[in-house]
């Protein structure tokens, strides 16, 4: 009796790239929470103890995202839409409460600004993204 074998799928060059754009957008935010806490320390920062944590816990979420979408798409597409949703709704709290001095009307600091951007990314190619990794894929016979 012969049995099937799984073997690991190949996805098209765009569903490639745009991965390889998701892990690493995620690795860049990992740096940047990483240094954060080594340059201040844990909820060191003038915020709410609950988003100090968040911000501190991205340090771990950001590269499980980065590895997640890379090997295992179907659990990491949606952890990474979750974790952009999250934090550009945090920060953008951040900024309007003034944490960090006044939010200047009409000005959007670059940080933030890069953040949507690359959240408006996620929010748009996630369901294409999610709808080719979820399909069931022929066994080798």
């Amino acid at each position: 009796m012969r049995y099937p074998t799984v073997s690991t799928p190949s996805y098209a060059w765009p569903l490639r790239l745009v991965v390889a754009i998701y892990a690493a957008c995620f690795l860049i935010g990992t740096y940047t929470h990483a240094a954060s806490i080594l340059r201040r320390g844990l909820l060191a920062f003038p915020v709410p103890v609950g988003i100090g944590v968040f911000w501190d816990a991205l340090t771990l979420l950001d590269p499980l995202a980065a590895g997640l979408v890379w090997w295992r798409p179907r659990i990491g597409v949606p952890l990474a839409a979750g974790i952009m949703a999250v934090d550009i709704s945090v920060n953008t709290h951040v900024y309007l409460a003034g944490y960090f001095g006044p939010a200047v009307a009409g000005l959007v600091p670059l940080s933030l600004l890069e953040q949507a951007l690359f959240g408006v990314f996620v929010f748009v190619t996630a369901p294409a993204i999610y709808r080719q990794v979820a399909r069931p894929h022929a066994l080798p016979g």
